[in-house]
This record gives C-alpha cells, structure tokens and sequence, in this order.
C-alpha cells in the first residue's frame, strides 16, 4: 500500500509541474552552438623567445607545426590557455572556432618543463609573433 501512495505521490506532483510549466510558457527547444573545436596530439612544444613552436599529428603519419604568439596569452580575450595534463594521458591541443573562426587555442601540457615534451627553439630562428590569426592544417 505504501508504495502505491509513493508511486502515485510522484506521478501527481510530475503532472502539475508538466501543466505549471506550460501556464507560464516555458519552451524547450533545440540550440545549435556556434562553438566547434579540433584536437589533435602535440609530440613537442618548443617554447621560443616571442612565440611556442607546436609539433602536432597532422593526418595519419605526418607531423605539422604551427607558431602561437606568446602575446596571445596576455591579451584579453585570450587566444592561447594552457591547462594541466591529467595524468595518465598524452599532451593535445585543442582549437575552438566561433561560428567558423578561429577563437581560441587551448594546450593541455605537463606543468613540468623537464618533460621530454617540452623544449626550447633555438634564438637564432625567426618566427612569426605579430600574427593575428590561427592557420592549422589536420
């Protein structure tokens, strides 16, 4: 008998929520997001004087690079953010685009930079700083 009473307790109380819901004119409907993003895995980020240098996975076998300003980092809005790597995973970036454009650049990356996926460019080559777009291929 008790769990008839339970039973039918949740049923009322649902019942009058669904028709005070639609009293008021809640609707529930279906919104795409305008965000879409990419991953891919980073092999090395070598951190230069101006800018990272990405090695990543691009395709099958080959590996890309792409050179993200450093600037990126301290400008508001950013366009470049770093967040720790959980354990057990590998290094990837992930880029997110606003209705097709670039937005931003997000590096999961160890915090340490004794890891072997860390490295430093040489000084001596120069890479592109002033940028103000995102181009990657995957």
């Amino acid at each position: 008998m008790k769990k008839f009473f339970v039973i039918s307790a949740l049923l009322l109380a649902a019942s009058l929520f669904t028709v005070s819901a639609e009293e008021r004119g809640y609707k529930y409907e279906y919104q795409e997001s305008n965000l879409t993003y990419k991953n891919v895995i980073v092999y090395k980020v070598l951190d230069h004087r101006d800018a990272y240098v990405v090695m990543y996975a691009k395709g099958h076998r080959e590996v890309g690079n792409v050179t993200i300003p450093k600037k990126w980092y301290k400008e508001s809005p950013h366009k470049l953010a770093f967040r720790p790597l959980p354990a057990g995973m590998s290094p990837y970036m992930t880029v997110l685009y606003k209705s097709g454009e670039f937005s931003q650049v997000i590096l999961t990356m160890p915090v340490n930079r004794g890891d072997s996926t860390w490295g430093i460019a040489d000084s001596n080559v120069q890479v592109d700083a002033n940028k103000d777009t995102f181009d990657i291929v995957y």
